[in-house]
């Protein structure tokens, strides 16, 4: 008998991170992402073509009320509190969590540093699941607001391999971020009463 290498096999080629392929088709599966806008690579992203590494630190981990940080602290710290919204706060987290993942990679690409500091004083519970979907929603906003203040810079540049990929990056970010708002909406309308 031949050996797999004389048969020819057709050989899936692996990503350099497994887990990350798995991560980013899992989240693009579940019903908390927005499938249909996918992440850019960004092996094209050069430092020096006019995107700074340092509009991003603020959404990436900054000590705010719209950092990707606070969203998994929040978000995670919610599930485990309140029943009635744990699988929708745990969905949404687990994007954040990607979100963060792939905003450290581009920071990185564009020579950036991502070993900053972290202080919680922006993350809030809430007492009721009700409060904590409207916590949500506030974050959300603020956060969508936060990207399309970094896409007026990217866009008011020359346009480069960087400032496109950062277009795309942001287009992903925000299209998510809009679906989360959707989400958090939707639960309001269908618990108009929850007081939990």
């Amino acid at each position: 008998m031949k050996n797999s290498k004389e048969m020819h096999a057709l050989i899936k080629k692996r990503g350099t991170n497994q887990l990350d392929d798995l991560t980013l088709g899992l989240v693009n599966a579940m019903k908390y992402s927005d499938s249909d806008i996918l992440y850019p690579d960004f092996g094209d992203v050069k430092p020096g073509e006019g995107v700074e590494p340092s509009w991003f630190y603020e959404v990436y981990r900054g000590t705010n009320n719209f950092s990707e940080l606070t969203a998994i602290h929040q978000y995670i710290s919610q599930e485990a509190l309140f029943d009635d919204i744990g699988e929708l706060m745990m969905g949404i987290a687990l994007v954040e969590m990607k979100h963060m993942d792939k905003l450290g990679d581009f920071i990185l690409a564009l020579k950036g540093e991502v070993t900053q500091e972290y202080d919680t004083q922006y993350v809030s519970y809430g007492k009721s699941a009700r409060e904590a979907v409207q916590l949500g929603i506030d974050s959300e906003t603020n956060t969508i607001n936060e990207y399309n203040e970094i896409l007026k810079k990217v866009k008011a540049l020359p346009e480069n391999k960087t400032t496109v990929t950062s277009f795309q990056l942001l287009s992903k970010l925000i299209a998510d971020e809009t679906h989360h708002l959707s989400l958090f909406r939707e639960w309001l309308k269908k618990h108009p009463e929850s007081k939990e």
